[in-house]
């Protein structure tokens, strides 16, 4: 088990979505999120609540549509922002000293950090009896999303042992914080913190209020794009509502009778050839016989035709209006990207690098690499490409595919090795990995030995924390020049890049 995927992260951030985000690394969801049943130990600041302001969204023919225009859930979500963060930068400062305090003990008793948390939550750790299983489903079936999934009982046992991790892991945090010093600082939320304000301090060793604020990138960008999200799909709502009603007002009708004439009248029902044309083209995802499943078809057919029509009146009325989005998309954060020693190609001074975070067993990596090295060739010494390990938990051979790929690296072959492994992904198995060595021309002596002895399994959980710390949750994920990319193809790529580029005045675009 990782440390960074249990105790930093099952301890804290179950208060706020990040933190289940981490823990679905292992498994799906089957229930709802356990409620922490501990406070933070970060007492909260003595500041008032103030409320948030409207926020100008939108201007639609001159009128002003703000955050309090919106449906309420959506309201309530944008108000909530600002707490939201306070609190995630709480819970962040959490896992910090935790992870100090983790440190101080496995030095005290001259263990790694990895062996003490073996030693003190892995090992006491019991797997659900079948009977628990059977309880928690019945229990929470009616608010399971799929009750009858394949693999209910396996997400449900993932789920169970997380939360009895969970709670091994809070015990021993509670023990060392009695045998260990913490001495707190000014508050995390405090307004206009210095950058080289101590937060924390555990066994001499300071949290500052830097180094908290880059950990804590990636999760606030998180917050504030889904929050951005949240908005913009109620603010496209709100104009159409507002088109709808200005254009209702014009006829002299109701809201209601306009859409009645526009849309309800004009919906049609789905034709037998139609139902039996859509059941024939997705059968293969279909449970069920074409007439046990025919009145839901007939019913969604229905319903898109229902959508298409509300979709072609909110566009005739968008036509002719002025509308104005004052909305903005957050701007990616910039992090501090370590490349470490790993894998690279291309002038270590080039005025840009890429870093990708891979699984070998992942099919998006795969066909990203052929991606990466044909954008990359148009731009010379201009970009380097640094190659850093996410094996996956679901991927059964993923996390030794990547201790192989750091043994071919010492004898200076990853890329050609890398790119055996990425065409050969159903067939990573140890023996396969020792004989994919024979056919790039390693060592197999020294390779095997080092494959054998898990000589770099700890270079791969190096890795995998760094990824959890830049706010990887997934693969591919690629930074350029610190800024994750958008997307993984080509044209996200060269767009990345050219930005980078651009920014350091460093070269003219590259060549398509």
């Amino acid at each position: 088990m990782k440390i960074a995927a249990t105790l930093l992260v099952l301890l804290v951030l179950s208060n706020i979505d990040a933190g289940y985000a981490q823990r679905s690394r292992r498994s799906r969801q089957p229930a709802p999120k356990p409620t922490p049943s501990a406070a933070p130990s970060v007492p909260a600041p003595p500041t008032p609540v103030t409320l948030v302001a409207p926020e100008l969204l939108a201007t639609v023919n001159g009128q002003d549509i703000t955050t309090s225009n919106l449906d309420p859930h959506a309201l309530a979500e944008a108000q909530s922002l600002p707490s939201r963060l306070a609190e995630a930068r709480t819970t962040v400062l959490e896992m910090e000293i935790n992870t100090l305090l983790l440190d101080s003990e496995a030095k005290r008793r001259k263990l790694t950090s990895q062996q003490l948390y073996d030693i003190e939550v892995a090992k006491k750790l019991t797997r659900p009896t079948a009977a628990e299983i059977d309880a928690f489903i019945a229990n929470n079936r009616d608010k399971i999303y799929d009750p009858n999934a394949p693999s209910l009982r396996e997400d449900v046992e993932a789920f169970l042992t997380g939360e009895r991790e969970t709670e091994l892991s809070k015990s021993l945090v509670a023990r060392l914080r009695q045998s260990h010093k913490v001495v707190m600082g000014p508050h995390i939320n405090t307004p206009n913190l210095a950058p080289g304000a101590m937060l924390a301090t555990v066994g001499g060793r300071a949290i500052t209020s830097s180094s908290l604020t880059e950990r804590l990138k990636p999760i606030i960008y998180k917050m504030r794009s889904a929050s951005y999200l949240s908005k913009k799909a109620a603010l496209e709502v709100t104009i159409n509502d507002t088109l709808l009603l200005a254009e209702a007002n014009r006829l002299n009708l109701a809201p209601e009778e306009l859409v009645r004439k526009e849309v309800t009248d004009k919906a049609k029902s789905p034709t037998e050839a139609e139902i039996a044309k859509f059941y024939e083209e997705n059968k293969s995802r279909i449970n069920g016989t074409f007439e046990t499943v025919k009145p839901q078809i007939a019913s969604y057919l229905e319903e898109q035709n229902r959508r298409k029509l509300e979709e072609e009146l909110s566009a005739r009325l968008r036509k002719g209006a002025n509308i104005r989005i004052l909305l903005t998309e957050p701007e990616r954060p910039v992090q501090a990207i370590s490349v470490d020693d790993d894998p690279s190609r291309g002038d270590v001074n080039a005025p840009v690098t890429v870093v990708v975070f891979t699984d070998f067993e992942c099919p998006s990596c795969a066909a990203t690499h052929p991606v990466l090295d044909d954008v990359l060739k148009s731009y010379g010494n201009n970009v380097r490409l640094v190659v850093r390990d996410y094996p996956l938990n679901r991927h059964a051979n993923a996390r030794k595919a990547a201790e192989a790929a750091n043994a071919a690296h010492a004898q200076g072959k990853f890329f050609e090795y890398a790119a055996l492994l990425f065409k050969r992904q159903t067939e990573l198995d140890v023996a396969s990995l020792k004989k994919y060595a024979t056919e790039v021309g390693l060592n197999r002596a020294t390779f095997d030995a080092a494959l054998d002895s898990g000589k770099y399994a700890a270079e791969v959980s190096h890795d995998l924390k760094d990824g959890e710390l830049y706010g990887v949750d997934s693969t591919p994920t690629i930074f350029v020049n610190g800024v994750p990319v958008a997307g993984v193809s080509a044209d996200f790529l060269r767009a990345a890049i050219d930005h980078a580029l651009t920014n350091s005045k460093a070269a003219p675009r590259a060549s398509q």
